[in-house]
């Protein structure tokens, strides 16, 4: 019976990716965390799934069973290039949680008369995260990242990493931090990072009821990136949380940047299936998430 359950899951699982790849006819792009992306981003105090990895890696610690998660998104004006991502979560067993994850990106065509090519990016990252407190967890993660030019030769290798910190304040409360690229911010050493490092942001999130979650974000908090911005997000849950509506709002600070954004969610077996789509300045972009928890 259990060998039943297991095949049939199987199924299941490969019947929701070959819809996914089949009902989509543009170009795949992939944003870590379907639930994030459709709460606005808005996820640096939530981070209690796969799309931890990103957003909050001490965010693991919530993590109760293994899972595998891919994410894509679909944007048909963007035509060849595509990214991807897949990460294997493992809850803690009294050494820490942890993660391994892939991203590869094909991006930013370059044309000449021999024909198209585009940069490549390969980024490897652990994350691991452990108790600090009874309601403290720190997290990080360390990024092994190979990039190659369009026509280069060689590649460029580099490594880079995060740390994070989530604090349970009461039973519905929660506030959460992360600094991304340290290392390379380090040795940028200017308050302007001029290469996309020391990105900050911190985060609370409210749980007034089991099916109500509230989040509020403040992204790019010490404007090394120019791109500070606010953001709230909302999930309302149906069906002891086998459904989710999602909603979120992003507002710059300092700048024209406005976004919208909205997502569902739900459980079929051990999967979980999410969809969110970004409007507003994100200019219509649609993601698509699967799940699979054994």
């Amino acid at each position: 019976m259990v060998l039943t359950t297991k095949k049939a899951n199987w199924c299941l699982g490969l019947l929701i990716i070959g819809v996914m790849l089949v009902c989509y006819d543009g170009t795949a792009l992939a944003f870590v965390g379907v639930r994030a992306l459709g709460m606005g981003g808005a996820y640096t105090a939530v981070a209690d799934d796969a799309a931890a990895v990103f957003w909050n890696p001490a965010g693991l610690m919530q993590i109760r069973e293994p899972s595998i998660g891919t994410v894509l998104a679909f944007h048909v004006d963007a035509a060849d290039s595509y990214e991807s991502f897949v990460s294997y979560l493992e809850p803690d067993s009294g050494y820490g949680a942890g993660a391994l994850s892939w991203y590869y990106g094909r991006l930013d065509p370059v044309a000449d008369p021999s024909g198209i090519e585009y940069k490549e990016t390969h980024d490897f990252c652990y994350s691991l995260a452990k108790h600090a407190g009874e309601q403290v967890y720190l997290g990080g993660n360390v990024r092994y990242r190979q990039t190659r030019e369009a026509f280069a030769d060689d590649s460029k290798t580099d490594w880079t990493g995060d740390i994070a910190g989530m604090v349970k304040i009461s039973s519905s409360a929660k506030v959460g931090i992360i600094f991304r690229d340290v290392y390379r911010a380090i040795q940028d050493r200017s308050e302007k990072a001029t290469d996309g490092s020391g990105n900050m942001l911190i985060g609370v999130a409210f749980q007034p009821t089991q099916e109500v979650m509230i989040a509020i974000d403040g992204y790019d908090v010490l404007n090394r990136l120019e791109s500070r911005a606010v953001r709230i997000g909302s999930e309302y849950q149906l069906k002891q949380g086998l459904v989710a509506f999602r909603a979120g709002l992003q507002k710059g600070v300092g700048s024209s940047w406005e976004a919208w954004t909205c997502g569902a969610g739900v459980d079929i077996a051990n999967w979980r299936v999410e969809y969110a789509y970004l409007g507003g300045d994100y200019q219509g972009i649609h993601t698509m998430g699967v799940t699979w928890r054994f």
